[in-house]
């Protein structure tokens, strides 16, 4: 952070607003560089109105403003994924029978056939056995068939059970994740899952998915943080950064803020 962010950090937030008559808000986001509640001609107007006050140059502040504004500000493009559902194996079994049961109502209509043209008893009963014979083996197969696909079915079936009862035994996910700001304080938050970043400025609680992991980067450090209602309390003026992950909290330093922000301050 360049040096003359950290003069105007010293003069204060409500000095610069009595000053300047910029909202407090925005002077909080220039001073920490967090751009997402500005455009990009308020941000220059601002940098502008600060220099002149202050007598400091921010021009690498400003840059770096421009920079975030033209890279939002570019076009987007989403290819979207394509989804392939795969046919049951139910269908093609039950095709299968259908065709084998035409073939035997065709063989049952030419034996009818053969046995009204020809009065002969034993080919009459050699038909109709070869027939029976046919329906037993088509039956026979049918069971199997249906038989294998119920072990499949009860397998998979078992298969969850297996993996919810698995899930369920896992560690219960946390109950609660609340900030408390004892001073109105600036605070950046960021969703490490998706690089999401929100900012706020608020004296009081705020409550966080506890689920997620949380980068959280203050302005002053009169806070306490509860989790599932323990609360750890942090007293200085400096800022603070934290590092939040499966109801455990730690204080790190910008360098490691850096590497899990994917290489930015914020």
């Amino acid at each position: 952070m360049s040096e003359a962010l950290d003069k105007l950090k010293n003069i204060g937030t409500r000095k610069i607003y009595e000053d300047t008559h910029i909202p407090t808000k925005h002077i909080q986001a220039i001073l920490y560089e967090s751009f997402d509640g500005l455009n990009k001609i308020q941000f220059i107007g601002f940098i502008s109105i600060l220099e002149r006050e202050y007598g400091e140059d921010l021009s690498a502040v400003c840059s770096r403003g421009v920079g975030y504004f033209d890279e939002k500000n570019a076009p987007d493009t989403t290819i979207a994924n394509g989804v392939i559902f795969k046919s049951s194996n139910n269908k093609m079994f039950f095709s299968i029978f259908y065709i084998v049961l035409a073939i035997i109502f065709f063989i049952i209509a030419i034996s009818f056939s053969m046995s009204s043209s020809n009065d002969i008893p034993d080919n009459v009963t050699k038909e109709n056995k070869i027939i029976e014979d046919a329906k037993k083996n088509i039956i026979a197969n049918a069971k199997i068939s249906e038989s294998n696909n119920s072990d499949k079915n009860v397998s998979l079936i078992g298969d969850k059970k297996s993996i919810v009862t698995s899930i369920k035994e896992e560690k219960a996910p946390p109950q609660s994740l609340k900030i408390i700001a004892r001073k109105e304080v600036w605070l950046g938050y960021i969703d490490v899952a998706t690089n999401k970043k929100y900012q706020k400025i608020f004296e009081g609680e705020l409550e966080l998915d506890p689920a997620k992991e949380w980068l959280l980067y203050f302005g002053h450090s009169y806070i306490d943080v509860a989790i599932n209602g323990e609360e750890i309390k942090y007293n200085e003026e400096k800022t603070l950064r934290l590092h939040y992950e499966n109801s455990n909290i730690e204080q790190i330093s910008i360098n490691e803020f850096k590497r899990l922000n994917r290489g930015h301050r914020w």
